[in-house]
């Protein structure tokens, strides 16, 4: 369990490449949850990867097929780190009609509180974190706007995005209805 004093030192890598995030808000976020909880002399390390690389971690760690979202790894003397899917994120967010920026949020949140005993296994303490997930949530609302934290890549976007000549295509199609 992270302890509480002053002086929390969060650190992002992000070793996905198919989205970009913003670290530095993403670590903004952390050290404010932090500081809610009366936390800041902690060493936090937030990891960010993808499904492939998460899969194998959670086979490595839990013994689970597939990949999960968040794994939280409490190393002691207020040492935690995070290992986050971000194609999880992204794919939940459509799921719940979230954006995946809160859902990235809302993933440090769940992985901060595991860090300071909570725990979702059962129920009842399942209730109680999820509880404290909300809470956490609405307050970091009102310091951090859940925008501009991820965006899929550019070469990503070229690809989805039809090009000018389909638009217009599909344009005329429409109005000759």
């Amino acid at each position: 369990m992270i302890p509480g004093n002053s002086g929390a030192s969060v650190t992002v890598n992000n070793r996905q490449r198919r989205w970009k995030v913003n670290t530095h808000w993403l670590a903004g976020i952390a050290r404010r949850a932090l500081e809610l909880l009366d936390d800041a002399s902690s060493q936090l390390s937030i990891v960010l990867v993808n499904d492939a690389t998460m899969a194998k971690l959670n086979e490595e760690y839990h013994a689970t097929v597939g990949p999960t979202d968040i794994l939280t790894f409490d190393y002691g003397e207020g040492q935690g780190e995070l290992i986050i899917s971000v194609e999880c994120a992204v794919r939940q967010a459509r799921r719940f009609r979230a954006t995946p920026r809160r859902e990235l949020a809302l993933y440090v949140v769940h992985g901060i509180l595991h860090l300071h005993g909570y725990d979702d296994v059962a129920p009842r303490d399942r209730r109680r974190m999820r509880a404290a997930e909300r809470r956490l949530m609405t307050r970091l609302g009102q310091n951090f706007e859940f925008k501009a934290l991820i965006s899929q890549r550019m070469a990503e976007r070229k690809r989805s995005v039809p090009s000018t000549r389909q638009r217009s295509r599909g344009n005329e199609e429409k109005s000759n209805r």
